[in-house]
């Protein structure tokens, strides 16, 4: 959204998720140019829609054990949508399927890999629990760093890692 001044005072709606701004002596201009034209068909990725990629970072403490956390994922759409979860060392590694350093019993890194997706329907919560490495992420490795989440619908996605208590925290919205 452009913004363009007009010697008024008030809140100018934001096209971001319902967010209002205060903005002194502006409002909403026109908007700017389109995307790149495509095909005929359903919106793409130049008008916001699919794949929606949503990333929770930190999704492990520097520590000396492994600990439980979790990500939970909300399908916000009225269909089912076809979800990816992918365990990422600080390099963008995938570690799904890798053992978790510091486990024992050993235990492996969730998620997919690949194309493979899981379904979750509509109005529905994925809540994948993992083991938190023991280590620091900043060394690469087998030591998880985020945890990136990939939808062919709206999502939202919350991670939760135990450490000296419960840390709580919305995962991000990766923009196009």
């Amino acid at each position: 959204m452009n913004i363009r001044c007009v010697g008024r005072t008030g809140i100018v709606g934001s096209a971001f998720a319902g967010v209002a701004l205060l903005v002194m002596g502006c409002q909403p201009g026109p908007q700017g140019p389109a995307g790149p034209a495509g095909p005929p068909g359903p919106p793409g990725p130049a008008a916001g829609g699919a794949p929606f990629v949503v990333v929770c970072t930190p999704a492990n403490y520097h520590s000396g054990s492994a600990t439980t956390a979790v990500v939970s994922i909300f399908n916000g759409s009225a269909s089912t949508a076809n979800v990816a979860v992918h365990f990422l060392n600080k390099d963008g590694t995938n570690l799904s399927g890798v053992t978790v350093p510091g486990t024992n019993p050993a235990t492996t890194y969730p998620g997919q890999t690949g194309n493979t997706t899981v379904p979750v329907a509509a109005a529905h919560t994925l809540i994948v629990n993992y083991m938190a490495a023991e280590g620091n992420p900043a060394t690469g490795g087998n030591v998880l760093a985020t945890v990136r989440v990939v939808s062919d619908q709206p999502i939202v996605a919350g991670s939760n890692i135990t450490f000296s208590g419960f840390h709580q925290a919305p995962c991000t919205l990766l923009p196009k």
